[in-house]
């Protein structure tokens, strides 16, 4: 598990050196004659690690170099020697393991910590046939802490932190993680923060987390850099600093962490701490996908699917994300599916992906399952009851447009007598939650008084509301009202501004009355040219009837 952690200078050269028996008698006079024992200790084994590493000396130099590194440790008792002799063994492969655990317990009981962790790290993997022992790890990992070395720290924080070799302690843990981070080791200062941060093993200190992931970004823990961009996004401990969050996002997206890599690309997606760049999103997107990232590919998807830029790249990161269950993933597989975009039309992969995530509550998939029912899209027949169970259901999710079908189906009749107040009860909580159809829908009720008492006044609320999320019919009819004041007093001004909003927005209609109004002076000057124009809008827009004015 931990061999990965081995560091420390690894050089082939000494492959040999460790077999001290076999040195020749040249090899003992090199050694002696390179590296004389009246050099203090120090300096032999600067110069010793100079050869033996391959920077200076010919071969035989470098042989002689191992034969004398081993005998710093053996006969003078350098701590230092012994480590590195260790770690020779250990680049000779496993089954050296035995040698190298020798080497690095004189390292430890010369008190280098180093030694002690590397010696632990046999311990708990287990080495030359030796089970693993664990307890025997951390009591290694704790003496390598003592003797203040980070790495040994983090090691023991880990020990603690999984129950391994003791019983899982949070408090002894977030403690050695702090010292390891004193000293340096990166990943137990995103531990220290990280544990602070939610005041596990001790209070919450959210300066001393900003302090522990500061340094742990410093030391290059990309895991540390991202969650001081989360602090500094959200302003915690410290004043928001968008700028500082997409600074430390980026670099730990640079360090593979997939998180930032995503939080990398919503700042460039939507201009937070910096310029809007799309390409840069999409690049930042994708390498949180590439790094197994559901919400990255989810997000790598939708945008290259609103943008239309590269249809197969976002149907393959939104089938990956929904491989691992992300709903909104599936949803968005299931329509490129459905609609052949990015690839081959696929129908029954579709409706699975709408079912899941219909069944993890994701109300535009069952909304969207509502639609196949309805319509009987795709070869599918026509089945009203399953359509209005999912509208019902997508409705009950609070989605918006699921409630703007369920109030046309329930008007329509779906096969059976129309049922105006539960079409106008479904228009309402469209509209409520932000369906711009859905206000239409509710206005239209309220001024005929479908389902619901009429009521001009209140239908104005709705149609408003509507002509304010941009939905044309609903400007044009608030136009009729105000012009021919059937919710108060006329009001020409008003009634042709709206016709103006409405014309705008591609409603025929409105382009017409805009225009009549241009041309007869109605509720403001007249505008010949204006009114022209107007009126050819709205023929080419199919009013038949404006074609001739």
């Amino acid at each position: 598990m931990f061999r990965a952690l081995v560091a420390g200078l690894v050089f082939g050269v000494l492959a040999g050196a460790p077999a001290m028996a076999q040195a020749n008698e040249a090899d003992i006079a090199r050694a002696a004659q390179l590296f004389p024992s009246t050099l203090p200790l120090k300096e032999r084994h600067a110069k010793v690690m100079q050869y033996a590493s391959g920077q200076l000396g010919t071969a035989e130099e470098q042989r002689a170099a191992g034969f004398a590194l081993v005998g710093l440790c053996n006969d003078d008792q350098y701590g230092p020697s012994c480590l590195q002799v260790g770690h020779s063994f250990i680049s000779l492969g496993e089954a050296y393991d035995a040698s190298a655990y020798n080497y690095f317990d004189k390292a430890c009981g010369l008190g280098e910590g180093e030694g002690c962790s590397e010696r632990a790290i046999l311990e708990l993997d287990g080495y030359a046939g030796n089970a693993p022992q664990p307890q025997k790890a951390l009591a290694g990992f704790l003496k390598g802490c003592e003797l203040n070395n980070g790495p040994a720290c983090q090691h023991a924080g880990w020990s603690y932190r999984e129950g391994s070799g003791a019983a899982q302690d949070f408090t002894a843990a977030r403690g050695v993680y702090e010292k390891g981070c004193r000293l340096d080791a990166a990943e137990a200062c995103f531990y220290s923060g990280f544990y602070k941060r939610l005041g596990r093993g001790g209070p919450e200190d959210n300066a001393g987390a900003w302090q522990d992931y500061v340094k742990g970004c410093d030391l290059g823990n990309a895991s540390a850099c991202n969650n001081l961009g989360v602090m500094q996004e959200h302003g915690v401990s410290r004043p928001a600093d968008l700028a500082g969050a997409l600074a430390s996002y980026a670099k730990a997206c640079e360090g593979g962490n997939k998180n930032a890599c995503n939080n990398a690309g919503i700042f460039a997606h939507y201009g937070k701490g910096g310029p809007v760049d799309l390409a840069k999103a999409e690049a930042n997107y994708r390498k949180s996908c590439e790094l197994d990232y559901a919400e990255g590919c989810y997000n790598q998807a939708l945008m290259s699917w609103n943008s239309k830029t590269d249809l197969p790249a976002a149907r393959q990161a939104a089938e990956k994300a929904c491989r691992t269950e992300h709903v909104a993933a599936c949803n968005l597989a299931g329509v490129m599916q459905l609609n052949g975009e990015g690839g081959p039309k696929d129908v029954a992969s579709a409706l699975v992906n709408y079912e899941f995530a219909c069944g993890k509550n994701e109300g535009i998939a069952c909304s969207n399952l509502g639609a196949v029912n309805y319509s009987g899209l795709e070869g599918n027949p026509v089945n009203y009851p399953a359509a209005l169970s999912y509208y019902t259901k997508s409705c009950d999710l609070n989605y918006a447009e699921g409630c703007r079908s369920l109030g046309l189906a329930h008007e329509n009749g779906m096969g059976q007598t129309p049922d105006p107040v539960k079409a106008y009860q479904a228009f309402q909580k469209a509209c409520t939650l932000g369906s711009p159809n859905g206000c239409h829908k509710q206005g239209f009720s309220l001024y005929t008084g479908a389902g619901v008492v009429s009521d001009p006044q209140a239908a104005l609320v709705a149609y408003g509301k509507g002509c304010d999320l941009k939905v044309g019919a609903s400007c044009y009819n608030l136009g009729l009202m105000a012009y021919f004041g059937q919710a108060g007093a006329i009001d020409k001004a008003k009634g042709r501004d709206y016709y103006r909003q409405a014309c705008e927005l591609g409603e025929a209609g409105g382009c017409e009355r805009y225009g009549w109004a241009l041309r007869d002076g109605e509720g403001g000057a007249s505008d010949a040219a204006g009114a022209a124009a107007a009126l050819a809008k709205a023929c080419s827009l199919g009013r038949a009837s404006a074609c001739t004015q």
